[in-house]
């Protein structure tokens, strides 16, 4: 079975919005055993629409769109699809007592391009709209299905997740897909791959993987066809034991893991505090930790020592440190960890120190250099990173090794997960 994708507007192919729809329906389908074969992105012209609607008739048996359904002017999506299938507008009633009641709850008049937002192509199944106005359409003719849905994402992600996937799990019969996750932090991608290079050469035909990267992390995605039940599943995990025996150390959870709570879940097990002296990345470790609800149980708080005088006055920085030293140094982040554990009174600390550009640079420490410490006041472990990429890249990837290298610390002190 092939689907394909076709996302509506202009804003898209300006680059003022990135196009998160296409690679979050993609995922959704894959996770059903449905693999996207061709994305396609047009303008808000009707013809255009048109023209995106009659390729995908033919290159796919399930065709998504998204984009077009809004009540302004430039929202032509249902004259396009009026056109492709050859039908007319039918008010549909149901929708148009919801869209009162939408707006009656909120205080709101309905104006007419609302009203006329319940006015669908009369050969379509209306598919609820529970976070908006912009109901969906499901289409089937000839054994194809065409399903349209608004363009602002958390409109089209409730109805896609509440009624597309399940239609599409009725209508047509999917083959068993089971995927597994592995996910890897402070590793580059290309160094994971040389790692992985014998265990790739040995994977068997039908089992693929995939490397997923993003800033400081890549997820290894295994992903095996066949029956549905424990087969598949025993030998799919019998690779990702093989994974885990040459690169474990890097290994920081699996599928929905989340990055930023591997770390929590240890002090919380232990109830251990920890707490952050943060220079170049101006906070940014603190986000991601409190991002984890419950946080607030094991993270005490910050220090944004972004200036040298605050690493003097309140973290005890040294003036000799920072004059014979620099600010980016190891003697630095570690009289920044031993100030902020002492001073914020928790049992570990993290602190980065580094110059994550575009200016700022010296021969000797080029945009990029970073000193991250983790540890106790007593027991620090320190160490030197050069980061290739941009201010932001820098910042992202500092953040993400910073927790990482303080998970490690602790999993070497043999303080395991209850």
């Amino acid at each position: 079975m092939k689907a394909a994708l076709l996302t509506i507007g202009d804003e898209l192919l300006y680059g003022q919005t990135i196009n998160t729809n296409a690679a979050w329906m993609g995922e959704q389908l894959a996770q059903i055993g449905i693999k996207a074969h061709e994305v396609l992105t047009v303008s808000d012209e009707e013809q255009h629409i048109l023209n995106g609607l009659i390729r995908m008739k033919y290159v796919a048996d399930l065709v998504l769109i998204t984009g077009g359904l809004g009540p302004t002017t430039d929202d032509v999506t249902k004259k396009a699809l009026c056109k492709f299938f050859n039908v007319e507008m039918k008010m549909n009633d149901v929708i148009l007592n919801a869209l009162e009641d939408f707006f009656s709850k909120r205080g709101l008049p309905m104006l007419e391009s609302n009203r006329q937002q319940a006015n669908l192509p009369e050969n379509c199944l209306a598919l609820k709209n529970t976070k908006g106005t912009a109901w969906g359409m499901w289409f089937e003719e000839g054994g194809k299905v065409f399903v349209s849905m608004p363009g602002v994402p958390y409109e089209m992600k409730q109805i896609m997740l509440e009624e597309v996937l399940p239609k599409i799990s009725q209508k047509f019969q999917l083959p068993a897909i089971i995927h597994k996750s592995i996910l890897t932090a402070a590793i580059p991608e290309s160094f994971l791959s040389e790692k992985l290079k014998e265990f790739e050469e040995q994977l068997p035909a039908d089992i693929k993987l995939a490397y997923l990267p993003s800033a400081g992390k890549v997820k290894l995605r295994l992903t095996a066809s066949g029956d549905a039940g424990t087969t598949t599943e025993i030998r799919i995990n019998e690779q990702v034991e093989k994974i885990r025996a040459v690169a474990g150390r890097y290994i920081y959870g699996y599928d929905d893991d989340v990055f930023e709570a591997a770390l929590g879940k240890i002090l919380l097990s232990h109830k251990k505090s920890i707490s952050t002296a943060e220079s170049c990345t101006g906070g940014y470790i603190a986000h991601l930790i409190t991002t984890v609800p419950g946080s607030s149980d094991y993270f005490k708080g910050a220090v944004v020592s972004y200036a040298d005088e605050v690493k003097k006055n309140i973290l005890g920085v040294r003036e000799q440190t920072l004059q014979q030293h620099g600010a980016v140094s190891e003697q630095t982040v570690t009289e920044m960890l031993r100030g902020v554990t002492v001073e914020l009174k928790t049992d570990y600390g993290i602190a980065v120190s580094g110059i994550a550009g575009p200016g700022g640079g010296t021969p000797e420490k080029p945009v990029g250099t970073i000193w991250i410490a983790v540890g106790t006041s007593e027991t620090i472990k320190a160490k030197q990173f050069n980061f290739p990429g941009s201010r932001e890249q820098n910042i992202q990837w500092t953040a993400v090794v910073a927790l990482e290298m303080m998970r490690k610390y602790l999993v070497d002190l043999m303080i395991p997960v209850i």
